[in-house]
Parts: structure tokens; C-alpha cells; sequence
């Protein structure tokens, strides 16, 4: 569940995945179950990433009727975007990564589905102003952080984040990965 809108009779999907998502199920994936008292201690990582970016992702509407099966979620009437199987995310994870390994399953999201991982390169890079690349991953920045940038391209803004594409610029931090050129900002990590 990646909820994006949620009023009247109609819940839609994200289809971007928040870098917490990412970072959490690539580092709790084994611990289903938290002790209470951690419950609202703050999550920390030796890491960071970027969201989830889709590459290809596939959907299906559910539609709910009044008087169906009463344990169908959060929505009883109306539309519905459920992420199906088979959907293909790209991310990029640096620092001190817990192993990751092509064919591993990891558990995503807030219903805990699995994921698996399809391809995984692992690459010594240096972050610097002048590499180059075709493409740019996305990064997720809190909204009212937007003004550090000269220009970006929005692609979800909610309330607690902002996932943007940043255009590389001569002062903007970045390494390359794969073809990928991630921007280290202040608010991405860098």
C-alpha cells in the first residue's frame, strides 16, 4: 500500500517508493516483529539512498460494491490501485550497505510485500562536480527544502516529502553509478 489520494471513494497508488521504504526493507527485512518500546524510536541507517524509481510498473484497479466481503481493506466503496507482482523498481543505496545480493528477498512497504533483488552492482565511486551521465536519479528532499534548488522537476510532492529530479548542475555533488548520476544535496546526503 502506497497511498497517494484517498477521498472521495477513490485510492490511488504511488509509484515512486519513499527512500525510507527502501532503506527499511533492505535493513529489517528479517525483524517482522519490533520490541514495543522501539516502536517510536527513530529509525537510523548507515546508509543512504534514493527512492524507488518505477521502471515498469504494473497495476490493477480493484473496484469495492456495497455489501462486498467485509474484510477488503480500508476501502469498502469504490476504486482502488493495487501494485502488482512483477512491478521493476530502480534504486541506488551508498555507504555502509548491508549486503545485497542478485536473486535475494527482501520484505517493502507497509504491508510487508516481497521484493526481490534483479540486478545489484556494487562500485567504488568518488562524488565530484564534473561526471557526466544521460540520466539522473530521482531524490527525495522535504518539501519546504524545494528552495535550495534553481530548478527541479516535480514528481511527488505530499505533505512530508518531495521526490524531485534535480538537473546536474557545475555545483551540484553527484556520482555516477551504472549510467545513473545521483545528486548529492544537502538534504539527499551529500
Amino acid at each position: 500500500m502506497n497511498t497517494r489520494e484517498f477521498y472521495a471513494s477513490r485510492q490511488g497508488t504511488q509509484r515512486y517508493l519513499t527512500k525510507e521504504a527502501v532503506a527499511c526493507g533492505i535493513a529489517y527485512s528479517e525483524v517482522l516483529q519490533r520490541n514495543k518500546r522501539d516502536e517510536w524510536a527513530p529509525l537510523s541507517f548507515d546508509f543512504d539512498c534514493t527512492p524507488a524509481m518505477p521502471v515498469h510498473v504494473r497495476t490493477l484497479e480493484a473496484v469495492y460494491k456495497a455489501g462486498d466481503s467485509p474484510n477488503v481493506g480500508l476501502l469498502r466503496y469504490g476504486r482502488q490501485d493495487l501494485l502488482m507482482p512483477g512491478s521493476v523498481y530502480r534504486f541506488v543505496a551508498w555507504g555502509d550497505v548491508p549486503p545485497l545480493w542478485e536473486g535475494q528477498i527482501f520484505l517493502i512497504g507497509k504491508k510487508r510485500a516481497a521484493a526481490r533483488v534483479t540486478l545489484c552492482e556494487s562500485v567504488e565511486v568518488q562524488p565530484d562536480t564534473r561526471a557526466e551521465a544521460d540520466r539522473v536519479m530521482p531524490i527525495q528532499v522535504p518539501p519546504l527544502d524545494l528552495g535550495q534548488f534553481a530548478a527541479f522537476a516535480p514528481l511527488v510532492l505530499t505533505a512530508r516529502y518531495a521526490i524531485v529530479q534535480v538537473p546536474l548542475g557545475p555545483g551540484v555533488q553527484r556520482f555516477v553509478v551504472g549510467g545513473w548520476a545521483v545528486p548529492l544535496t544537502g538534504a539527499s546526503g551529500g
